[in-house]
């Protein structure tokens, strides 16, 4: 009995403690998966601006990328006792009784954790088609994650563009295209402990498991934004002189900015669901 209240402080101690921490830049390198990916952008708007793409409107998207790591970790165990109420060798009556059963224990404790962290990275096409903007491709990593590897962004935009301009020409436009990475990493681990003594046995086991959920999500939307207008015109009251010119931005009925947000969250809550346990 002073075993099992042992665990259980140990247990109770741990579920103070069990909130796992953000994955560190060895496991989520954020600089060089989002310096990949907007060299991946940049490839695809390059060739998306060529003449046989021309419906796609290279220079007028909203692009976010969103990074969301999600760390999951679990401590569990039990313990349990059998014996029997007699120190004689071969006693004509005895009693046997059991805290649970050999190799189940009955007595269970366990501590779950989850952090969550998200962050989205916003740009424009037109600056990833100015290539006198820096940005270093490829990208040079000395460590080896899946989110800084091709993720075929490029190929995907090309194929959804050749796919409306044969099959429905002007019929159609593209909305919101989307796109997602994602990289689950699972630990687990369990242990048992089984004690024979002549008058019973005592049994206790852990587990212990650790997942890593690592999610990056591209999402484009057309950008509404109005081009400034530069207008000279002529003063009033005859009074000529220097001034600088008007400058007139048309207003926009569409919010770019909102819409992509709106859009990006979607996308968010269509991941979660996919990813609930069926």
């Amino acid at each position: 009995m002073k075993f099992a209240r042992g665990f259980f402080c140990a247990v109770s101690v741990a579920g103070c403690s069990i909130i796992p921490d953000v994955p560190d830049d060895y496991n989520l390198p954020v600089r060089e998966i989002l310096q990949h990916a907007a060299c991946e952008l940049r490839e695809a708007f390059v060739e998306l601006r060529d003449p046989p793409y021309t419906s796609f409107g290279a220079g007028k998207w909203l692009i976010a990328v969103k990074l969301s790591p999600k760390t999951d970790a679990e401590v569990g165990g039990g313990v349990g006792l059998t014996g029997k109420s007699t120190s004689l060798a071969n006693p004509k009556y005895f009693t046997n009784w059991a805290l649970g059963s050999v190799g189940a224990p009955a007595a269970n404790g366990d501590a779950k954790g989850t952090r969550n962290a998200s962050i989205t990275y916003k740009m424009r096409s037109k600056d990833l088609l100015d290539l006198k903007k820096p940005l270093i491709c490829p990208v040079d990593s000395p460590r080896y994650h899946d989110l800084a590897r091709n993720l075929g962004i490029r190929d995907w935009l090309l194929r959804t563009v050749q796919a409306k301009d044969i099959a429905v020409g002007p019929l159609a436009s593209l909305d919101v295209p989307t796109f997602s990475a994602q990289i689950i990493v699972k630990f687990t681990g369990n242990g048992n402990f089984t004690y024979n003594f002549p008058f019973g046995t005592d049994f206790a086991s852990i587990s212990g498991s650790f997942d890593m959920d690592e999610t990056l999500e591209v999402t484009l939307a057309r950008d509404t934004t109005s081009p400034v207008i530069v207008v000279q015109t002529l003063p009033t009251g005859g009074v000529f002189g220097d001034r600088p010119p008007d400058r007139i931005e048309p207003p926009s009925k569409v919010d770019a900015e909102q819409r992509l947000d709106n859009t990006q969250n979607q996308q968010g809550i269509i991941n979660a669901i996919r990813n609930l346990p069926h």
